[in-house]
C-alpha cells in the first residue's frame, strides 16, 4: 500500500565525519519476513516506551502514561494496550495495518467498542481484568503501578478518579499505523461532529525508517483527532468545563441562565486586554466560571488559574487564583502569595479579598448585584458590570502571571 506522507524524509547526520544519510522508511507489516517491522514489535516498543507516543500533544490531561497491560480482555475483544497516569486518565491503543479501506474503518469501530465496554466496567472490575492480564493476585495492581512511577499518588484519589473517568467514560482512544490514508481521517471528523462521546480519538502515524546499520528509528506523529470533549469536573459543589480549546458554545440550545453567561462572557473576553501581551484570552461558554491557566502548573495546566465566576446563589461575581487539590507545589505559590497579601494590595487595590472555599484558601476581587445580567448589553448598568469585570482580572492576571509561571518552572 502507499505510504505517502505529509513529512519530509529523516536525514542522519554524521558531524564528526561530515556526512550524511537520507533514512529508508520501513514498512509497517503483518510478518517481519514481509521485509518490515511487524505489529507485535510496534506494539512491544511503544508500550515500553510510553514517551514516544505523542499523548500530550493531543490532550496535556493525558500527559505521562504509565505502561498498565497489554491484550485487556472487554467484551468486544482484546485492548492492545492500556495506559494510565497520576491523574488517573486512561488511554486505550490499538496497533493496526491498513490494508484496505474497510480494515481502516473496522478498526475506528473497533476502539469506539473497547471504549463503550470499557465504560461500563467499575473500579473493582478494571482492576480485575488488569490483574488477569498481567498474571497477578492481589492487591490494588493498577494503582501499585502508578504509585512506582510517581509516589506522591494518593491511593483513595486515584481510585476515585478512574472510577469517574469511567462512568463518564473519558478516555483517549489512539490508532497507531502506518500509511493512514484520508479516509480514515474523515471517518474521525464525522465522530468528531455527529457522536457526543465524551473521550478524544487521534490517528498516530508511526513512521518506521532504517539506517546503512539497520537501526531503526520510530517516529510517531499525529495525523488527525477530534475536537477535545467537554469535560465536566466538579470542583467544590460547582460544575466547571475543563476545556483546553475553544468551543462553540452555540451548537445545542442553551438554558436562559447559560445564554446570560455566554453574552456576559463573550462581551468580557472582547474587552479583555491584558497589560502581560503574552497571557491569552480566556475562552467565552456557557458555564458561570471562565479560566485563565498558568501552563507551567500541572493537570495539563488546571492545577493553578484565574477563574472569574458569576454566583447566582449569593448574587455575587469576581475573579479569583484558584488551586486544585493534591498540587502542593502548586499550594505553595498561592501560599506564598497569601503571606504578601498587604503588600499586593499595595500594587493592586485594597479591595483585594481573601477568602476560604472548600477548605481551600482564596484570594481575589468580588462584588454583590447581578441586576445587570438581565439589561440591555447597551445598558450603562451591563457595560459597567463588564468593564469592572475586565479591570479586576486584568489586575490579578497581569501582576501575577508571570510571577507563578516562574516560580513553578523553578520548583
Amino acid at each position: 500500500m502507499s505510504t505517502e506522507s505529509r513529512y519530509g524524509e529523516l536525514i542522519r547526520v554524521d558531524r564528526d565525519r561530515g556526512s550524511s544519510e537520507v533514512l529508508q522508511r520501513v514498512p509497517l507489516a503483518s510478518r517481519v519476513a514481509e521485509g518490515g517491522v511487524d505489529e507485535a514489535t510496534l506494539q512491544e516498543l511503544l508500550f515500553d516506551h510510553p514517551e514516544c507516543l505523542p499523548v500530550a500533544a493531543i490532550d496535556p490531561v493525558y500527559g505521562d502514561p504509565v505502561p498498565i497491560c497489554r491484550e485487556l480482555r472487554v467484551d468486544a475483544g482484546s485492548i492492545d494496550a492500556l495506559y494510565a497516569n497520576s491523574l488517573g486518565r486512561l488511554t486505550l491503543c490499538e496497533f493496526k495495518l491498513w490494508r484496505n479501506p474497510q480494515a481502516r474503518r473496522e478498526v475506528v469501530g473497533q476502539i469506539l467498542d473497547y471504549a463503550k465496554d470499557l465504560a461500563a466496567l467499575g473500579y473493582e472490575d478494571l482492576q480485575r481484568q488488569v490483574a488477569l492480564a498481567l498474571g497477578r493476585k492481589g492487591g490494588n495492581v493498577l494503582y501499585d503501578l502508578i504509585s512506582k512511577r510517581n509516589r506522591d499518588v494518593i491511593e483513595a484519589d486515584f481510585v476515585e478518579n478512574v472510577t469517574r473517568n469511567l462512568r463518564r467514560g473519558e478516555f483517549l482512544l489512539l490508532i497507531v499505523g502506518d500509511g493512514i490514508r484520508e479516509e480514515v481521517e474523515e471517518i474521525v471528523d464525522f465522530i468528531g461532529r455527529h457522536s457526543g462521546l465524551h473521550f478524544n480519538l487521534a490517528l498516530v502515524e508511526a513512521a518506521l525508517y532504517a539506517d546503512r546499520a539497520n537501526h531503526l528509528i520510530i517516529q510517531p506523529r499525529v495525523l488527525a483527532r477530534t475536537e477535545i470533549w467537554r469535560r465536566f469536573v466538579v470542583d467544590d459543589g460547582v460544575a466547571e468545563e475543563a476545556v483546553s480549546a475553544d468551543v462553540d458554545d452555540e451548537q445545542e440550545p442553551l438554558s436562559d441562565q447559560e445564554a446570560e453567561n455566554l453574552r456576559f462572557w463573550k462581551a468580557v473576553v472582547q474587552d479583555l486586554d491584558f497589560a502581560d501581551e503574552r497571557v491569552e484570552r480566556p475562552v467565552s461558554r456557557r458555564l458561570p466560571t471562565i479560566h485563565v491557566l498558568v501552563s507551567n502548573s500541572g493537570f495539563g495546566g488546571w492545577a493553578l488559574s484565574f477563574t472569574a465566576y458569576i454566583h447566582r446563589g449569593e448574587e455575587t461575581m469576581g475573579c479569583f487564583v484558584a488551586c486544585r487539590k493534591g498540587y502542593p507545589r502548586e499550594q505553595r505559590v498561592v501560599d506564598e502569595a497569601l503571606a504578601s497579601l498587604d503588600e499586593l494590595r499595595e500594587r493592586m487595590g485594597s479591595d483585594l479579598d481573601e477568602w476560604e472555599q472548600g477548605g481551600r484558601p482564596r484570594f481575589g476581587f468580588w462584588r454583590e448585584d447581578l441586576s445587570f445580567l438581565s439589561s440591555s448589553e447597551t445598558s450603562e448598568e451591563y457595560q459597567e458590570a463588564v468593564s469592572w469585570m475586565c479591570e479586576h482580572l486584568n489586575r490579578l492576571v497581569s501582576n501575577l502571571h508571570h510571577d507563578f509561571q516562574m516560580k513553578l518552572a523553578h520548583d
